[in-house]
Order: structure tokens, then C-alpha cells, then sequence
């Protein structure tokens, strides 16, 4: 706790916003699934949360790493005019629109034929549509908030689209006008489309239209690396959307569309303990990004020490008391989802682990490992598959609850080690507390350049 009031000094109103949207939001989710479930049948619940899930998934890798870019490179003490900002922009631009774009011509033909598709890929189309505005509103998001504009960036997706959800969810519903899942999906998809409208305006307005002639004013080295670190943000966003949503989309596809509800209903109220992570890391990672840039190693490690440790914290008391009201919460969605609460202790053990490690995965794509992560990623996925297609026949939901733990913990403990032997710094939770029982850290005497000092940078790339 005392580490949280000192980051709340530090980051000021800034978390304190970070953390009640956050919470709202995961609010407002719970209440558009149990909205949804409510007035929905099983089964055209289970469509829902089978679309919702491909197209959230299609969306983080439409995105094309680009939330992650400029997250690592806008120069926040500039102006937004400033030349190399512009250029950044520019290039994200043109990334999402191939993005955004190609999703959009894929969900044509997708519409045209449905027909000829299984019952359970009719509506596809529309997952591939939500996708195309998902990843616009990812990327809205990151850049407001390396801006310092906590509220611009959360609220109008995880506040105002979700509520407006909830309301519209719930009006059809009570007026007999929801028509099944496809629906449920379409009211959602536009929602989206016109909250990521106002962002995209509000955008406009801040940083014009400049960017679209400013690719010159960066050399052409740079574009190079910058379309070479893309490359690696695509791929860690595909290893990072599959290990989010795969295991709910395989479910729904393979043993159907009410296992895929319930999974879906498991893993958001497991994710819940998520909710440090995100509302700290939302403040926290900007703040890193600029101790890398000053090349502060010892300020870096202190920050990342306390942002781990106090997610940690809180989700591990937050694991505690969902252990005792789970059952309740799974009867609310449905009274036959509680005969799985074993797979919803699995699950949230793994949001606990990652918890535990901080920010490991961003201080690698920040920091010059994006290279290191994708390959080691790579192979721990193969591995992944492997382990869910053997445990899923064993245990079933239990089984694939397990694979996924695993394929977690395996992949923060490769960024931990990458962090810890290339930067000497350490994004465990222990990290902490280690110079309290040690009397220092020992890391701090060769503690290495970190990645913003430019005698160095071309070296770790």
C-alpha cells in the first residue's frame, strides 16, 4: 500500500483516473455480458461471445504494432508538430490503414456468401467489421495516453461504449427487438464505430493533417527500423492475441458455443485481477518509457519495482476474496456454469502470475527485445499447441484452463530473463522489497545503458 500512495503522489490525478475508468470499465463489462446473457439463449450467447472474440482478437493484430510504436518513440516533450512526431504518425497511419482496410475487404466476400458457410460463421463478417474499428480505437487509445489524456483514452471505449451497450442491449432485449447474438454484436459494433469517431475527431484536431506529407522529415535508417520493430509488434500482437482469445474461439468451434460462453464469462471475471495491471501500466509504462530515453537505469528500476509489486499485491488480495463470492457470480450468468468453478480457479491463479510480473512484456517491446520475445514466444506457442490439444482431450475445460497458465508463466519468465540479463533490471514483484531485506541492489553498480542512450543503441539492435 505504501508503494501505491507514493505512485499516486507521482502520478497524481493521472492514475486516480487511470484506475476508477479501469474499474468502471470492468464494471461496465461484467454488466454487458450478464446484459446479454439475460435476454439471450445459451446458444445465441454462446454466438455472441464467439464473434466478440474474433473479432477483439483480429483487431489487436490489425493494429500492426503501431499503439506500441508510438508508445516507444513519440517524444512526449515536444510539441505535436514537432517534425518527428509528425513522421511517426505518419507511419502509424499508413499501418492501420492497410490494417483496417484489409479487414474490411476480407468481410465483404465474407457477407456476400454467408450463406454457403456453417450456421455458426454466418455473421462473420461482422467480427472482421468490429475488428477494423477495434484496432483504430487501440491505437486512439495509446497515443492519448502517452499524451498524458487518461480520460480521452479510456473513457469513451470503456465507459461510455460500454454503458451505451448495456442500455441498448437491454432496450432491445425488453422490446423483443434482439435479434440472437448477431444482434447482440451489431448494437455493440456500432457503438464502437461511434466512439472511436469522436476519438479519431479529437485526434484530428490535436494533431492535424500534417503527418500525412511529414514521412521526410525523419532519414530513411529510421524508417527502416521503425518498419523492422513493426514487424516484430505484429508478430508478438498475433502470439498475444491467440493466447487471449484463442483458447474461447477453439472452445466455441470445436466443443461448442455454450462451453464457449461459459469460458469467455470465466476468463473476464479471472481477469478482473488484471485490473492493477492495467490502470497502473496505463500511467506507469509512459513514465518508464521516459527513464529509458535518459538512459536512468536506477530510476527505472525503482519505478518498475514498485508498478510490479503493487499489481501483485492487489490482485493476490483481489484472488482472495474472488475465491470466496466466484460461485455466486457464475450462478448469476448461469446456474450451470458453477459445476466449473474449478477452471475459473485455474484461471485466475494465471491473472495472479502475470500480475506478478509487471510490465515485463512492454519494458521488452520498449526496451530492444522485440526480436528475443518473438522468437522465444514463437517457440513456447508451438510448445503451447502442442500442451492444449493434449491437455483439452484430457481435461477438457480444466485441461485448457491449465495450457494456458502454463504457456503464461512460460513466456513472462522469458521476458524476465531477457530484462534481467540485458538491462540488469528486475520486473518481479520481489524487486521490491529486495534492498529492505538485502540492504541494496546489487544490480545498481553494473547495471547497463538502458536503450534511449545512443552511444549504445545501435549495438542492442
Amino acid at each position: 500500500m505504501k508503494n501505491l500512495l507514493e505512485l499516486a503522489r507521482t502520478g497524481a490525478g493521472r492514475f486516480l483516473s487511470a484506475f476508477s475508468s479501469r474499474f468502471s470499465s470492468t464494471l461496465l463489462s461484467f454488466l454487458v455480458l450478464l446484459v446479454a446473457s439475460h435476454f439471450l439463449p445459451t446458444q445465441e450467447y454462446g454466438l455472441y461471445v464467439f464473434l466478440f472474440s474474433i473479432g477483439s482478437a483480429l483487431g489487436l493484430i490489425a493494429v500492426l504494432g503501431q499503439q506500441i510504436l508510438v508508445v516507444k518513440h513519440y517524444r512526449r516533450t515536444e510539441a505535436n508538430a514537432h517534425p518527428f512526431n509528425q513522421a511517426l504518425v505518419g507511419v502509424n497511419a499508413r499501418w492501420l490503414a492497410l490494417g483496417c482496410f484489409s479487414l474490411l475487404a476480407a468481410a465483404l466476400p465474407l457477407g456476400l456468401f454467408a450463406a454457403k458457410l456453417p450456421p455458426t460463421y454466418h455473421y462473420l463478417w461482422l467480427a472482421f467489421v468490429f475488428a477494423a474499428i477495434f484496432a483504430l480505437s487501440e491505437y486512439l487509445q495509446n497515443y492519448f495516453r502517452i499524451h498524458g489524456r487518461i480520460n480521452m483514452s479510456l473513457v469513451p471505449r470503456e465507459i461510455i461504449w460500454r454503458g451505451s451497450s448495456i442500455l441498448c442491449i437491454g432496450a432491445a432485449g425488453l422490446a423483443s427487438g434482439l435479434t440472437g447474438g448477431a444482434g447482440a454484436m451489431a448494437i455493440v459494433t456500432g457503438l464502437l464505430g461511434a466512439t472511436t469517431l469522436y476519438q479519431s475527431i479529437v485526434f484530428l484536431r490535436g494533431e492535424g493533417i500534417g503527418w500525412l506529407q511529414a514521412r521526410q522529415h525523419v532519414p530513411v535508417g529510421t524508417h527502416a527500423d521503425w518498419r523492422r520493430e513493426s514487424g516484430y509488434f505484429i508478430a508478438n500482437n498475433v502470439l498475444n492475441s491467440a493466447s487471449a482469445y484463442l483458447e474461447t474461439i477453439l472452445i466455441g468451434a470445436l466443443l461448442g458455443l455454450n462451453e464457449a460462453g461459459f469460458y469467455f464469462v470465466a476468463l473476464r471475471i479471472a481477469m478482473l485481477l488484471t485490473l492493477p495491471v492495467a490502470a497502473i501500466d496505463t500511467v506507469g509504462i509512459p513514465m518508464i518509457a521516459a527513464r529509458f530515453q535518459k538512459s536512468d537505469t536506477e530510476g527505472a528500476q525503482l519505478l518498475i519495482g514498485r508498478l510490479s509489486f503493487a499489481s501483485f499485491g492487489i490482485s493476490l488480495l483481489g484472488a482472495l476474496a474472488l475465491a470466496i463470492v466466484a460461485p455466486f457470480i457464475l450462478h448469476l450468468f448461469n446456474p450451470e456454469f458453477v459445476q466449473h468453478e474449478d477452471v475459473l480457479t485455474a484461471l485466475c491463479v494465471l491473472a495472479v502470475s502475470q500480475a506478478f510480473f509487471g510490465p515485463g512484456s512492454w519494458l521488452l517491446m520498449i526496451g530492444g527485445g522485440e526480436r528475443f520475445f518473438l522468437i522465444a514466444r514463437a517457440v513456447l506457442f508451438v510448445l503451447y499447441l502442442g500442451l492444449l490439444y493434449g491437455l483439452a482431450r484430457i481435461g477438457g475445460l480444466m485441461g485448457i484452463a491449465i495450457a494456458g497458465l502454463v504457456f503464461s508463466a512460460a513466456s513472462n519468465l522469458a521476458a524476465w530473463y531477457w530484462i534481467k540479463q540485458k538491462w540488469r533490471i528486475d520486473n518481479m514483484a520481489t524487486a521490491f522489497i529486495r534492498p529492505f531485506l538485502f540492504g541494496g541492489t546489487p544490480e545498481a553498480e553494473t547495471a547497463a545503458a538502458l536503450p534511449g542512450d545512443r552511444a549504445t543503441e545501435g549495438a542492442s539492435r
